[in-house]
């Protein structure tokens, strides 16, 4: 192994969580920063959970608060050596379903304080209006946790061989 090999690169990590409704739509963010519409989600930080984070990560975007212990898939990104970005591994968590309630509160209380200065706000959308409203990886990422949730193959969250939760 030469010195470059034995160096380890940057990297990140981000939880993100796919909610679904009872109509087949699923909650994606508006942000302020990116173009095209998001599943709630945050960078994992050091020493914590990835579980922990997609809890946290939807309840600072969202409002809404649910256990999460099992994931859909995962995503990685090449570094981009034109921007200076890193390299890094998105993992889509598994939110459950919205409630009629949760609906309701979602829609009448919009975007938590706390989260105004990344998103402008939420929206339910079918998987086919994803695709004009989103990046092709983030379309092609809910296409594949969508397909692995209808076949019931999620997997569960594990922190140090111990399930999440």
């Amino acid at each position: 192994m030469t010195q470059t090999e034995s160096r380890q690169p940057a990297r990140w990590l981000r939880a993100e969580t796919l909610i679904m409704n009872g109509y087949e739509r699923l909650l994606m963010t508006v942000p302020k920063d990116h173009p095209g519409l998001l599943l709630p989600g945050v960078y994992v930080r050091q020493g914590e959970q990835v579980a922990d984070a997609a809890v946290r990560g939807l309840a600072e975007q969202t409002g809404l608060r649910r256990e999460i212990t099992h994931h859909l898939g995962v995503d990685q990104h090449p570094a981009n050596p034109a921007t200076g970005d890193s390299e890094g591994l998105t993992i889509v968590c598994d939110g459950g379903n919205a409630s009629l309630l949760e609906m309701k509160l979602l829609a009448e209380q919009g975007v938590p304080v706390g989260a105004f200065r990344e998103i402008s706000g939420h929206r339910w959308v079918g998987l086919g209006e994803v695709a004009g409203h989103a990046d092709p990886y983030v379309v092609t990422r809910v296409r594949v946790a969508l397909g692995i949730l209808k076949e019931g193959l999620k997997q569960p969250l594990l922190y140090i061989g111990q399930p999440a939760g």
